[in-house]
């Protein structure tokens, strides 16, 4: 078995943590150590001082091993802290109050975009967009908006990337997208519309980049199509610019 170059007993812990965190009905200890590319003997050792630690559990019937609490400890400490984007709490429920509408707030992840803060609506029918979960950014609004920022190099490398449909109204088409990303970037707010999920559809603006470092926001307007006409959603966008605008103002310097 092959182990990264430079591996350590925290690269270890922390590659087996990332394993479970992709498989929520747990794995045993040989089909975890095979997803960490790790001996069993050191997979079971480490295990059980992540279960030690709260940061794993362990089911005696079932033999498997999931997340534990402390991983959820961690999770709200670090929305709390600067870098977990708390500046955005206050603004996101302010839009979400003014228009009824679910708000979600993104960050670009490799080739997707990863959800780190939500906040619902009021509306009767609620979107479900939890905290940790990725899309690929050619589905969704918020990648829209923010690869349309990028530099030209990293956009067409994502664009050279594969765009696999995630419905049948996904835009696939490198050239499609490259229309789209220049007309995002004139207008300031992407949209789709039953790209990601059929049934919904979005609009995005992304923040201007952090001086500190911490990878560009993008926050979101999301509603369901049997509530909202994309009219109406896209009269939102002063609101959603709005908010975007009061992130930026009161994000740690």
């Amino acid at each position: 078995m092959t182990t990264p170059s430079g591996d350590d007993m925290l690269g270890r812990g922390l590659r087996l943590l990332t394993v479970l965190a992709g498989r929520p009905a747990g794995l045993g200890v040989s089909a975890a150590a095979r997803a960490a590319r790790l001996p069993v003997s050191s997979a079971h050792r480490l295990l059980g001082r992540l279960v030690e630690e709260r940061f794993a559990t362990y089911d005696e019937d079932t033999r498997r091993y999931a997340l534990g609490s402390r991983v959820l400890e961690l999770s709200r400490g670090f929305q709390r802290s600067p870098a977990g984007y708390s500046a955005a709490a206050v603004p996101m429920r302010r839009l979400a109050a003014r228009t009824g509408l679910p708000v979600i707030a993104g960050i670009l992840h490799g080739s997707d975009v990863l959800l780190v803060l939500s906040v619902q609506g009021t509306q009767h029918l609620q979107l479900r967009s939890a905290e940790g979960t990725r899309n690929p950014w050619h589905a969704t609004s918020l990648g829209k908006a923010l690869v349309a920022g990028l530099p030209e190099d990293e956009r067409e490398a994502l664009l050279a990337g594969p765009l696999p449909a995630v419905t049948p109204r996904t835009v696939t088409d490198p050239g499609r997208l490259r229309a789209e990303l220049a007309e995002v970037r004139a207008r300031g707010w992407a949209e789709v519309d039953e790209e990601n999920e059929i049934g919904v559809r979005s609009i995005a603006a992304a923040l201007p980049p952090d001086p500190s470092g911490t990878p560009p926001l993008a926050i979101s307007l999301a509603a369901t199509v049997i509530l909202t006409e994309a009219a109406q959603l896209r009269a939102h966008a002063p609101a959603l610019r709005q908010c975007v605008d009061d992130i930026a103002a009161h994000r740690a310097p």
